[in-house]
Protein backbone atom coordinates (compact mmCIF):
# COMPACT_ATOMS: atom_id res chain seq x y z
CA UNK A 1 0.00 0.00 0.00
CA UNK A 2 2.80 2.43 0.88
CA UNK A 3 4.45 1.73 -2.46
CA UNK A 4 1.24 2.56 -4.29
CA UNK A 5 0.87 5.80 -2.32
CA UNK A 6 4.41 6.71 -3.23
CA UNK A 7 3.73 6.08 -6.92
CA UNK A 8 0.55 8.16 -6.77
CA UNK A 9 2.47 10.98 -5.09
CA UNK A 10 5.15 10.84 -7.80
CA UNK A 11 2.52 10.92 -10.53
CA UNK A 12 0.84 13.89 -8.84
CA UNK A 13 4.11 15.79 -8.59
CA UNK A 14 4.90 15.05 -12.24
CA UNK A 15 1.46 16.28 -13.30
CA UNK A 16 1.90 19.48 -11.28
CA UNK A 17 5.29 20.09 -12.88
CA UNK A 18 3.85 19.63 -16.35
CA UNK A 19 0.93 21.94 -15.54
CA UNK A 20 3.03 24.59 -13.83
CA UNK A 21 5.23 25.17 -16.86
CA UNK A 22 2.52 26.10 -19.40
CA UNK A 23 0.43 27.99 -16.83
CA UNK A 24 3.35 30.05 -15.57
CA UNK A 25 4.47 30.74 -19.13
CA UNK A 26 1.00 31.96 -20.10
CA UNK A 27 0.82 34.20 -17.01
CA UNK A 28 4.20 35.71 -17.88
CA UNK A 29 3.10 36.33 -21.47
CA UNK A 30 -0.16 38.03 -20.42
CA UNK A 31 1.65 40.18 -17.85
CA UNK A 32 4.27 41.21 -20.40
CA UNK A 33 1.57 42.10 -22.94
CA UNK A 34 -0.32 44.18 -20.35
CA UNK A 35 2.80 46.15 -19.36
CA UNK A 36 3.95 46.64 -22.93
CA UNK A 37 3.98 50.35 -23.94
CA UNK A 38 2.59 49.36 -27.33
CA UNK A 39 -0.37 47.61 -25.70
CA UNK A 40 -0.91 50.58 -23.36
CA UNK A 41 -1.04 52.99 -26.30
CA UNK A 42 -3.49 50.73 -28.13
CA UNK A 43 -5.68 50.60 -25.02
CA UNK A 44 -5.62 54.41 -24.78
CA UNK A 45 -6.63 54.69 -28.44
CA UNK A 46 -9.49 52.25 -27.93
CA UNK A 47 -10.78 54.07 -24.84
CA UNK A 48 -10.53 57.46 -26.57
CA UNK A 49 -12.42 56.13 -29.62
CA UNK A 50 -15.14 54.61 -27.46
CA UNK A 51 -15.49 57.79 -25.38
CA UNK A 52 -15.68 59.93 -28.53
CA UNK A 53 -18.38 57.71 -30.01
CA UNK A 54 -20.39 57.67 -26.78
CA UNK A 55 -20.07 61.45 -26.47
CA UNK A 56 -21.23 62.02 -30.04
CA UNK A 57 -24.26 59.79 -29.49
CA UNK A 58 -25.10 61.53 -26.20
CA UNK A 59 -24.73 64.95 -27.78
CA UNK A 60 -27.07 63.96 -30.61
CA UNK A 61 -29.72 62.55 -28.27
CA UNK A 62 -29.60 65.55 -25.95
CA UNK A 63 -29.69 67.95 -28.91
CA UNK A 64 -32.76 66.27 -30.35
CA UNK A 65 -34.38 66.38 -26.92
CA UNK A 66 -33.63 70.09 -26.58
CA UNK A 67 -35.07 70.87 -30.01
CA UNK A 68 -38.14 68.75 -29.33
CA UNK A 69 -38.74 70.51 -26.03
CA UNK A 70 -38.30 73.99 -27.44
CA UNK A 71 -40.26 73.40 -30.67
CA UNK A 72 -42.50 70.34 -30.21
CA UNK A 73 -44.37 71.23 -33.39
CA UNK A 74 -41.33 70.01 -35.32
CA UNK A 75 -42.39 66.51 -34.28
CA UNK A 76 -46.07 67.16 -34.93
CA UNK A 77 -46.98 67.98 -31.32
CA UNK A 78 -49.27 70.94 -30.66
CA UNK A 79 -48.65 72.45 -27.23
CA UNK A 80 -50.72 75.44 -26.17
CA UNK A 81 -49.65 78.27 -23.91
CA UNK A 82 -49.62 77.45 -20.24
CA UNK A 83 -47.58 75.64 -17.56
CA UNK A 84 -46.69 72.80 -19.92
CA UNK A 85 -45.12 75.18 -22.42
CA UNK A 86 -43.12 76.82 -19.64
CA UNK A 87 -41.91 73.42 -18.40
CA UNK A 88 -40.87 72.46 -21.92
CA UNK A 89 -38.94 75.70 -22.32
CA UNK A 90 -37.10 75.04 -19.06
CA UNK A 91 -36.39 71.46 -20.17
CA UNK A 92 -35.13 72.70 -23.53
CA UNK A 93 -32.78 75.13 -21.80
CA UNK A 94 -31.46 72.40 -19.50
CA UNK A 95 -31.06 69.80 -22.23
CA UNK A 96 -29.41 72.34 -24.49
CA UNK A 97 -26.84 73.20 -21.81
CA UNK A 98 -26.06 69.55 -21.14
CA UNK A 99 -25.82 68.90 -24.91
CA UNK A 100 -23.38 71.80 -25.26
CA UNK A 101 -21.23 70.46 -22.41
CA UNK A 102 -21.31 66.98 -23.94
CA UNK A 103 -20.32 68.41 -27.32
CA UNK A 104 -17.33 70.22 -25.81
CA UNK A 105 -16.21 67.06 -24.04
CA UNK A 106 -16.64 65.04 -27.23
CA UNK A 107 -14.53 67.50 -29.25
CA UNK A 108 -11.80 67.40 -26.60
CA UNK A 109 -11.80 63.60 -26.58
CA UNK A 110 -11.79 63.49 -30.39
CA UNK A 111 -8.73 65.75 -30.43
CA UNK A 112 -7.05 63.47 -27.88
CA UNK A 113 -7.87 60.45 -30.06
CA UNK A 114 -6.36 62.16 -33.11
CA UNK A 115 -3.23 62.92 -31.10
CA UNK A 116 -2.94 59.29 -29.98
CA UNK A 117 -3.40 58.07 -33.55
CA UNK A 118 -0.53 60.26 -34.71
CA UNK A 119 1.80 58.83 -32.06
CA UNK A 120 3.93 56.01 -33.54
CA UNK A 121 3.38 52.61 -32.00
CA UNK A 122 6.40 51.34 -30.05
CA UNK A 123 7.90 48.02 -31.07
CA UNK A 124 6.30 45.06 -29.36
CA UNK A 125 8.51 43.40 -26.74
CA UNK A 126 9.78 39.87 -27.35
CA UNK A 127 7.38 37.17 -26.28
CA UNK A 128 8.51 35.27 -23.15
CA UNK A 129 9.79 31.91 -24.35
CA UNK A 130 9.58 28.68 -22.40
CA UNK A 131 13.01 27.65 -21.16
CA UNK A 132 14.52 24.19 -21.69
CA UNK A 133 13.93 21.83 -18.77
CA UNK A 134 16.04 21.96 -15.62
CA UNK A 135 19.20 19.93 -16.07
CA UNK A 136 19.62 20.80 -19.73
CA UNK A 137 22.83 22.60 -20.66
CA UNK A 138 20.75 24.82 -22.91
CA UNK A 139 18.64 26.20 -20.04
CA UNK A 140 21.09 28.77 -18.64
CA UNK A 141 22.04 30.28 -22.03
CA UNK A 142 18.36 30.53 -22.95
CA UNK A 143 17.58 32.20 -19.62
CA UNK A 144 20.34 34.73 -20.27
CA UNK A 145 19.00 35.29 -23.79
CA UNK A 146 15.45 35.84 -22.54
CA UNK A 147 16.61 38.42 -19.99
CA UNK A 148 18.92 40.10 -22.52
CA UNK A 149 16.07 40.42 -25.03
CA UNK A 150 13.95 42.28 -22.50
CA UNK A 151 16.86 44.55 -21.56
CA UNK A 152 17.66 45.31 -25.20
CA UNK A 153 14.03 46.14 -25.93
CA UNK A 154 13.96 48.60 -23.02
CA UNK A 155 17.24 50.20 -24.13
CA UNK A 156 16.27 50.53 -27.79
CA UNK A 157 12.76 51.94 -27.20
CA UNK A 158 13.88 55.47 -26.18
CA UNK A 159 16.59 55.44 -28.85
CA UNK A 160 14.04 54.70 -31.57
CA UNK A 161 11.75 57.45 -30.30
CA UNK A 162 14.63 59.94 -30.40
CA UNK A 163 15.48 59.05 -34.01
CA UNK A 164 18.62 57.00 -33.31
CA UNK A 165 19.10 55.52 -36.77
CA UNK A 166 21.15 52.51 -35.70
CA UNK A 167 18.40 51.25 -33.35
CA UNK A 168 16.28 49.63 -36.09
CA UNK A 169 19.26 47.75 -37.51
CA UNK A 170 20.27 46.65 -34.01
CA UNK A 171 16.78 45.34 -33.28
CA UNK A 172 16.53 43.40 -36.56
CA UNK A 173 19.98 41.89 -36.07
CA UNK A 174 19.17 40.94 -32.48
CA UNK A 175 15.99 39.17 -33.62
CA UNK A 176 17.94 37.15 -36.20
CA UNK A 177 20.57 36.27 -33.63
CA UNK A 178 17.97 35.18 -31.07
CA UNK A 179 16.34 32.91 -33.65
CA UNK A 180 19.70 31.37 -34.53
CA UNK A 181 20.58 30.83 -30.86
CA UNK A 182 17.28 29.11 -30.17
CA UNK A 183 17.92 26.81 -33.13
CA UNK A 184 21.29 25.89 -31.61
CA UNK A 185 19.59 25.28 -28.25
CA UNK A 186 17.06 22.99 -29.94
CA UNK A 187 19.90 20.98 -31.52
CA UNK A 188 21.61 20.73 -28.14
CA UNK A 189 18.39 19.44 -26.59
CA UNK A 190 18.10 16.84 -29.36
CA UNK A 191 21.63 15.61 -28.63
CA UNK A 192 20.90 15.47 -24.90
CA UNK A 193 17.73 13.47 -25.54
CA UNK A 194 19.62 11.01 -27.73
CA UNK A 195 22.55 10.45 -25.36
CA UNK A 196 20.88 7.95 -22.97
CA UNK A 197 19.79 5.78 -25.90
CA UNK A 198 22.96 5.38 -27.97
CA UNK A 199 25.65 2.71 -27.65
CA UNK A 200 28.50 3.49 -25.28
CA UNK A 201 30.94 3.55 -28.18
CA UNK A 202 29.13 6.56 -29.71
CA UNK A 203 28.45 8.54 -26.53
CA UNK A 204 31.84 10.25 -26.54
CA UNK A 205 31.23 11.65 -30.02
CA UNK A 206 27.78 12.89 -29.05
CA UNK A 207 29.15 14.51 -25.90
CA UNK A 208 31.70 16.30 -28.03
CA UNK A 209 28.82 17.56 -30.21
CA UNK A 210 27.02 18.76 -27.09
CA UNK A 211 30.16 20.58 -25.92
CA UNK A 212 30.50 22.27 -29.32
CA UNK A 213 26.87 23.37 -29.35
CA UNK A 214 27.14 24.76 -25.82
CA UNK A 215 30.27 26.68 -26.86
CA UNK A 216 28.37 28.15 -29.81
CA UNK A 217 25.58 29.19 -27.46
CA UNK A 218 27.99 30.83 -25.04
CA UNK A 219 29.71 32.76 -27.83
CA UNK A 220 26.40 33.91 -29.30
CA UNK A 221 25.01 34.98 -25.92
CA UNK A 222 28.19 36.93 -25.22
CA UNK A 223 27.83 38.80 -28.52
CA UNK A 224 24.17 39.52 -27.81
CA UNK A 225 25.02 40.93 -24.39
CA UNK A 226 27.69 43.15 -25.92
CA UNK A 227 24.94 44.71 -28.04
CA UNK A 228 22.77 45.16 -24.95
CA UNK A 229 25.64 46.95 -23.21
CA UNK A 230 26.23 49.26 -26.18
CA UNK A 231 22.54 50.08 -26.48
CA UNK A 232 22.33 50.72 -22.74
CA UNK A 233 25.25 53.15 -22.88
CA UNK A 234 23.67 54.93 -25.85
CA UNK A 235 20.36 55.22 -24.00
CA UNK A 236 22.16 56.59 -20.93
CA UNK A 237 23.54 59.53 -22.94
CA UNK A 238 20.37 59.99 -25.04
CA UNK A 239 21.91 58.53 -28.20
CA UNK A 240 24.95 60.80 -28.29
CA UNK A 241 26.90 60.78 -31.55
CA UNK A 242 29.93 59.01 -30.07
CA UNK A 243 27.78 55.99 -29.14
CA UNK A 244 26.56 55.38 -32.69
CA UNK A 245 29.79 53.72 -33.76
CA UNK A 246 29.78 51.48 -30.66
CA UNK A 247 26.22 50.31 -31.30
CA UNK A 248 26.92 49.74 -34.99
CA UNK A 249 30.09 47.79 -34.20
CA UNK A 250 28.27 45.54 -31.70
CA UNK A 251 25.45 45.08 -34.24
CA UNK A 252 27.90 44.05 -36.97
CA UNK A 253 29.61 41.57 -34.67
CA UNK A 254 26.30 40.03 -33.66
CA UNK A 255 25.20 39.88 -37.30
CA UNK A 256 28.36 37.93 -38.12
CA UNK A 257 27.71 35.52 -35.26
CA UNK A 258 24.10 35.01 -36.35
CA UNK A 259 25.18 34.30 -39.92
CA UNK A 260 27.80 31.84 -38.74
CA UNK A 261 25.29 30.02 -36.52
CA UNK A 262 22.80 29.75 -39.39
CA UNK A 263 25.50 28.38 -41.71
CA UNK A 264 26.68 25.90 -39.09
CA UNK A 265 23.10 24.76 -38.60
CA UNK A 266 22.56 24.23 -42.31
CA UNK A 267 25.86 22.38 -42.51
CA UNK A 268 24.84 20.07 -39.70
CA UNK A 269 21.47 19.39 -41.30
CA UNK A 270 23.11 18.66 -44.64
CA UNK A 271 25.65 16.31 -43.08
CA UNK A 272 23.00 14.33 -41.24
CA UNK A 273 23.79 11.45 -38.92
CA UNK A 274 25.98 9.70 -41.49
CA UNK A 275 27.87 12.76 -42.64
CA UNK A 276 30.60 12.57 -39.98
CA UNK A 277 34.13 12.29 -41.13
Amino acid sequence: MSRRKSELAEWGEAALRELRGPVAGEVRRKLARWRDPRARLLRKRKRARQTTTAGAVSTGVLGVGAVGSFQPQVFGLAIGAGPLETALDVAAFGLGGVALAAACGTVAEWRRYRRLIRMPLPEAPPEPVELPPTGSRAREPMRLLRDAEQSLHQALAPLEQSGFGEAADARATANRAATALREVAARLRAVESALPHVPTSEQQELRADADRLRAELDEGIEGYRHLVASAGRAAAVSGAQEQRAAVQDATDRLAGLATALHELGRGSDAAGPTGRG
